[in-house]
């Protein structure tokens, strides 16, 4: 499996979880009826760019792992979706537990950042296993 493809499926995905996610927080606000300011146009892109890093990092790390290849008979989904869980897990979860505690971030802040980096761990880790499922 070529490391530069699977970079870019890692890059697009993180693109596309951020801007999935920005879609279903609109629709969730716009039925609120929440009138929450938009994020400027920096911060916005420095979230997508940091989501899109983050999904190249985890393709890396999909690629060192040989796309889990301990992990047998089970379809390519199911070895997506624990490379993310086991990513968001290891990764995400121990940061926003310090951010949690040092920062005193309110319970809704911490889920919403949680959920966006879910999504992101998800979302990648299943393109990595598709993209890697479909190469061999």
């Amino acid at each position: 499996m070529e490391l530069s493809y699977l970079m870019l499926t890692g890059s697009l995905s993180g693109l596309v979880s951020i801007f999935a996610h920005s879609v279903i927080w609109s629709g969730v606000q716009m039925i609120r009826g929440s009138g929450a300011a938009a994020p400027t146009f920096a911060v916005a892109f420095a979230e997508a760019l940091l989501h899109m890093l983050c999904g190249i990092g985890l393709s890396v790390l999909f690629w060192l792992s040989w796309g889990l290849a301990a992990v047998i008979a089970v379809p390519w989904w199911v070895r997506g979706a624990s490379f993310g869980a086991l990513c968001w897990l290891a990764l995400t979860a121990p940061i926003l537990l310090d951010l949690a505690f040092a920062v005193r971030l309110p319970g809704r802040t911490a889920a919403l950042i949680a959920g966006r980096w879910a999504a992101t761990c998800a979302i990648a880790g299943l393109a990595c296993a598709w993209s890697w499922e479909r190469m061999l």
